[in-house]
């Protein structure tokens, strides 16, 4: 069989041939979110049947006519906890890059499509202005796509209102101006008459001319007729112009109807949407890394509103992420970083569903203020809670929240790995064709396709497993496309992906320890040629201690062995040193080790190294090494020297060392195999021994070009790396 099977299958609709394929190239993407959930069929199971008892609540609501009574606002609103039960709730446990939050996308379009299915209907929510108690305005739900309506016919309504306003205001100010420009054309109507009596010097009420009357001052007399024709023409049409002035600087300031209010907003009676769902798709609300004026809403607050001229109440309510995600889902991630106060909020919420909208935030400047007192009628806030976290989290959950999840939802643990089956290894190239469709790269040919694969078993560090830490993987693929890319290639090459692997997609940790590692490379004194009594390599990592990442190390262990009383009297006693390894106080993994080495030799030749013999083992040039890996590296070399068979130096060795049962001495299972391997390889060695239950469990000799070779017992590890004296002397003979 190939490595991806020999038949042909038909994938949504199209036939593809799994056995001559050569690129991912018109291979057919699903646009269901779910379908590209790979590898966690398990919590797939658990959400599908939370998701049918979420339904079948909803079901229960709408044959109750729950959703009815929200539709009037003056109305009484009705108890959830008097119509459904809480939950269900969903909270999955897994490494970073499992597929959580995709889990959480893809379940809200499956609730669309239950939605339909089952005719439930999303709402929009609608916040009204309260014209008895305006610091508590109410609230109206209606069918999704209802709210925009509603909006419309009241905006409707109030622009005919103001229309008719503004036009009576026009009207009147036109008539104002009107009368204001008569009573100025009379005015100097008048004046201009009295100028025309004083050149013709027409005669006074008594008699006399007016020039004779004014003794001729034309100035004193005119002033005398602007004051008093001034009083019943250019004062009142004066007094009508101020008055419009100030109309059109009010009316330009706002404050006769104009408004701008919070966020530019009109000051208006009209109702506010604070909730849309006129796209009828169940909303997915990722809440991860928001503070209770986010989840929960807020009042927004307006300087002006003491004084009756800044935006209505009902104007500066905001919605929060649990009432936005009314009928969907509220995706919170890393939920257990939930302050306290929030996690009993959201309690709440999940109690009841439903949530007053109050001034929450404690940043926003505003408190002691006007604010603090609004507060909106229950708000509904019925959601599908999706939590989501690492295996830590565990314990870091509000104990209350976790009581709740335990009791109405499902807790459920995320896959690290999945079966190396054909199946799963076809799912690894869906995988990659999704991942060339959603960031439009180069097409990956069959052979960089089965590298991915071999990665994700690697990473997996099983041979019988495959990764499903799809988030880093998208790094290789994408990288990988880019190198072909930059070649001007028309398809992703295996070269590509191993230059990805090797050189691009490391982490930064992963880095820098390479880094220290080559830096202190070219002090070591690592020499893998010939034969040396008295001198091993081993391999290690060298891990990090936040992320776990990790990287080889190859260690030179050398040691002094040498019979009690050789030199001296046999006064003296022996004794049995092991430096360069952690010392007292830290971790001392190493220190069974350094025992069971002890007993180990005493088992198989007799001795006691620690009485019996001075010994002095040194990990040259190591720092602080531990770990049980070391223990067959010791051993081997005592062994060596007991028997004064020199060690290979082109052969590393690892494994845990265990005390010898019916005369066998076993070599167990160690950790980061694939980091030592490397190490070695690196640094040119021939052979690497390893426990053979690791080179069952987790190794492919295909994957190094040094030579892997698996050892059960000391016996096997001492035939691979000591040489034989005898045979070397019998060969020189001939």
């Amino acid at each position: 069989m190939t490595y991806f099977g020999d038949d042909q299958e038909t994938i949504r609709g199209k036939p593809w041939d799994w056995k001559n394929f050569e690129s991912t190239k018109d291979y057919p993407v699903s646009n269901n979110l779910l379908e590209w959930v790979i590898g966690q069929e398990r919590a797939l199971d658990e959400c599908y049947l939370c998701l049918n008892e979420w339904v079948h609540k909803l079901k229960n609501l709408k044959e109750e006519n729950w959703y009815e009574a929200w539709k009037d606002p003056n109305k009484e609103k009705p108890q959830i906890t008097k119509s459904a039960p809480p939950g269900p709730y969903l909270l999955l446990l897994g490494d970073p890059g499992t597929g959580k939050s995709l889990i959480g996308r893809a379940l809200s379009v499956h609730l669309t499509e239950l939605y339909k299915k089952e005719e439930i209907h999303l709402q929009d929510a609608i916040c009204w202005q309260n014209d008895v108690i305006p610091s508590e305005p109410k609230i109206s739900c209606h069918e999704a796509g209802a709210g925009k309506k509603i909006l419309l016919k009241q905006k409707l309504k109030e622009e005919k209102k103001l229309f008719l306003q503004r036009l009576g205001v026009k009207a009147i100010i036109y008539i104002m101006i009107i009368v204001a420009s008569i009573f100025m054309f009379a005015g100097f109507y008048y004046l201009w008459q009295e100028k025309v009596a004083w050149d013709v010097n027409a005669l006074n009420v008594l008699g006399e001319t007016l020039q004779d009357s004014y003794s001729g001052n034309f100035s004193g007399y005119m002033l005398d007729q602007f004051v008093s024709i001034g009083t019943i023409t250019f004062l009142p049409a004066g007094m009508m112009l101020m008055f419009l002035i100030l109309v059109t600087v009010l009316g330009r300031f706002g404050v006769l109807g104009a408004a701008k209010g919070v966020g530019g907003a009109k000051a208006s009676k009209v109702p506010k949407l604070v909730v849309d769902n006129s796209k009828k798709v169940a909303p997915f609300i990722d809440a991860t890394g928001h503070g209770s004026a986010q989840l929960f809403g807020s009042i927004a607050w307006d300087p002006l509103q003491t004084g009756g001229l800044g935006t209505p109440e009902h104007q500066r309510v905001s919605a929060g992420d649990v009432h936005r995600a009314h009928l969907g889902v509220l995706y919170i991630d890393e939920i257990k970083n939930m302050a306290p106060d929030e996690a009993i909020t959201l309690l709440t919420v999940l109690e009841d569903g439903q949530l007053p909208i109050t001034m929450r935030s404690r940043l926003s400047g505003a408190g002691g203020t006007a604010a603090m007192a609004v507060s909106t009628e229950p708000v509904p806030c019925m959601c599908f809670l999706v939590g989501a976290g690492n295996f830590d989290s565990i314990g870091q959950v509000h104990p209350a929240l976790m009581d709740r999840i335990y009791g109405y939802g499902k807790v459920v643990r995320m896959n690290n790995d999945m079966q190396n089956t054909v199946e799963n290894r076809r799912k690894y190239v869906q995988f990659i064709a999704q991942e060339v469709s959603r960031f439009r790269l180069l097409h990956f040919s069959r052979e960089a396709c089965e590298e991915i694969v071999d990665e994700g078993r690697r990473r997996s560090n099983k041979n019988n497993s495959l990764s499903t830490k799809f988030r880093p993987m998208i790094s290789l693929v994408k990288t990988a496309a880019t190198l072909a890319m930059n070649e001007g290639l028309e398809l992703v090459e295996r070269r590509h992906v191993k230059d990805a692997i090797e050189k691009h997609c490391k982490t930064i940790q992963k880095q820098i320890l390479e880094h220290q590692m080559s830096e202190r490379g070219e002090l070591l004194e690592i020499s893998p040629e010939g034969a040396k009594l008295g001198q091993i390599y081993g391999v290690a990592v060298v891990k990090d201690a936040y992320s776990g990442e990790m990287t080889g190390n190859v260690l030179a262990v050398k040691g002094f062995l040498e019979k009690r009383g050789k030199r001296s009297d046999n006064s003296l006693h022996g004794y049995y040193k092991v430096t360069g390894v952690a010392k007292e106080g830290q971790e001392q993994f190493i220190a069974d080790s350094v025992a069971k080495v002890r007993s180990v030799i005493l088992q198989k030749y007799g001795v006691d190294i620690a009485q019996d013999f001075f010994t002095h083992i040194d990990f040259a040039q190591a720092y602080r090494v531990d770990g049980p890996s070391a223990g067959v590296t010791m051993t081997i070399l005592l062994c060596s020297l007991i028997e004064g068979k020199p060690v290979r130096q082109d052969v590393a060795v690892t494994g845990e060392i265990n005390v010898s049962v019916n005369d066998v001495i076993p070599v167990t299972a160690v950790g980061g195999l694939h980091e030592k391997i490397k190490a070695a390889e690196m640094w040119g060695f021939k052979k690497v021994i390893v426990p053979a239950k690791n080179y069952k469990h987790s190794i492919d000799p295909r994957d190094y070009t040094i030579e892997v070779v698996p050892g059960e017992t000391l016996e096997d590890y001492l035939k691979e790396s000591l040489v034989d004296t005898e045979k070397i002397v019998n060969k020189k003979s001939r």
